[in-house]
């Protein structure tokens, strides 16, 4: 089970059909739907990348619908992962899950006062006219040129 929030580590991440290795999400939503009545999905997470030299820290600050999480905005799990690095949330990305079709643990929450500044990013990036991109299939890079509502 998981809630807003949560930091989950799925184990099968794909790209264009591609196994990519293991990466953390947050949970930004935990409701089951439908997008465009094909695709059910049961979660919609956002990316977590690590920024663990200088020179990507730079890189990823410099990206537009990237925002900045520190070690001490989440609560890692020792005994799951103890590898709490500076990261950044991918926010204008919206990945569209099924739980049932993807192997993952929790390891993590993220701090309930960040999750509410990247809500409120998201909505100043939408408001900006910075269109949020819709991933389906188990992280599979699928964008969908229709803008969702926030």
């Amino acid at each position: 089970m998981c809630k807003i929030g949560d930091i989950l580590l799925i184990y099968n991440a794909t790209n264009r059909r591609k196994p990519v290795g293991m990466h953390p999400f947050i949970v930004l939503d935990d409701v089951s739907g439908i997008v465009r009545g094909m695709f059910a999905y049961n979660f919609i997470g956002l990316l977590l990348t690590s920024a663990n030299t200088d020179e990507k820290k730079e890189k990823l600050k410099q990206i537009e619908g990237n925002f900045p999480i520190s070690t001490d905005d989440k609560i890692m799990n020792n005994d799951k992962n103890k590898d709490n690095r500076y990261s950044y949330v991918e926010a204008d990305q919206f990945f569209y899950f099924d739980k049932s079709k993807i192997k993952y643990i929790h390891i993590g929450t993220l701090n309930s006062d960040i999750y509410n500044l990247i809500v409120e990013f998201i909505e100043e990036l939408s408001d900006n006219g910075v269109t949020i991109k819709q991933i389906l299939d188990k992280a599979t890079k699928i964008e969908l040129n229709e803008d969702i509502d926030i």
